[in-house]
């Protein structure tokens, strides 16, 4: 008769990882994928803009200026005679990168408090809320505002307004995800025979708490992304000559009756990356629910 032992190995040999696992549902969820393939292409293009971008996006032409989308100027010209397609490649790399600086900034704010506010309770969990609900008291836009007014207009001090912002949903998620696994029994047990803080963080906190938290990463990258595109159409994000999908909408507005196009393409461009990357959240949140991860 085979031990129960040698039987219970057998299975956890012949189970697929949680990787594995992950990745099988996750390929289940198509406009997850869809997304996620639109916003791998993008960084790639927004990557090799240098190489692939049919113009210089500084170069100026006034004998061209704001014509339509055409065969040697697919997206147009802009009110001084720049290529539009060029300059939305290379104001990729600005977007992208903004919306990956404002989450990276509320992460770091955000987690590492609602780490400890989840582990530590009492005094230094009320503090610490208080704190937060007296941040989100105040109304973002102004908030956003009077942050750049302080540190200066530009795109790394308008997305650290912007992380600012985002920083207490990070903390708020955080501390409950760790306040819901720091009750389990097998941290408890943990703790009973000893075992150290920093380990059962380590071993047992973080682990379990970083599915929720990239869920809520691949969702704010679009909130950041449509805050940077607000805030640089306002003046106070990019400053030229960069140029990011937002500073180009901003600029567009007032050429609206003359070149509409130069408003549709980067505000397509933000609309369909703000919404693979809401896919992509979807799908992520899908995959790791834990409704979903019961099945066989």
């Amino acid at each position: 008769m085979t031990d129960t032992s040698e039987m219970t190995g057998a299975v956890v040999q012949a189970s697929p990882s949680a990787l594995r696992r992950f990745l099988r549902r996750f390929a289940r969820q198509r406009l997850a994928l869809a997304g996620l393939a639109f916003v791998v292409l993008l960084t790639l293009a927004a990557l090799a803009a240098p190489w692939i971008a049919p113009y210089d996006p500084l170069a100026i032409n006034l004998e061209i200026v704001l014509q339509g989308p055409s065969a040697s100027h697919w997206f147009g010209t802009d009110e001084l005679g720049r290529d539009v397609f060029s300059r939305m490649l290379f104001a990729a790399r600005v977007s992208l990168l903004a919306a990956l600086q404002a989450v990276v900034i509320a992460l770091l704010i955000g987690v590492p408090p609602g780490l400890i506010a989840g582990l530590a309770g009492g005094y230094i969990d009320n503090f610490t809320m208080r704190a937060t609900d007296a941040l989100m008291a105040f109304p973002p836009l102004i908030l956003a505002v009077a942050i750049i007014a302080v540190l200066g207009p530009s795109l790394t001090n308008a997305m650290i307004a912007v992380g600012i912002l985002l920083s207490p949903t990070f903390l708020r998620l955080m501390r409950a995800t760790t306040m819901s696994v720091a009750s389990e029994t097998y941290v408890e047990a943990a703790r009973s025979i000893g075992c150290t803080e920093s380990w059962i963080i380590t071993r047992h906190v973080l682990p379990n708490v970083v599915s929720p938290l990239f869920v809520q990463i691949s969702v704010f990258a679009g909130v950041a992304m449509l805050a940077e595109a607000g805030l640089s159409f306002l003046g106070l994000g990019t400053q030229p000559p960069d140029s990011s999908w937002g500073a180009m909408v901003g600029r567009a507005i007032r050429y609206i009756d003359h070149a509409p196009s130069l408003i549709v393409f980067p505000g397509l461009a933000i609309a369909f990356t703000v919404l693979a990357l809401y896919t992509i959240g979807d799908g992520l949140r899908d995959a790791l629910g834990r409704e979903v991860r019961t099945e066989s």
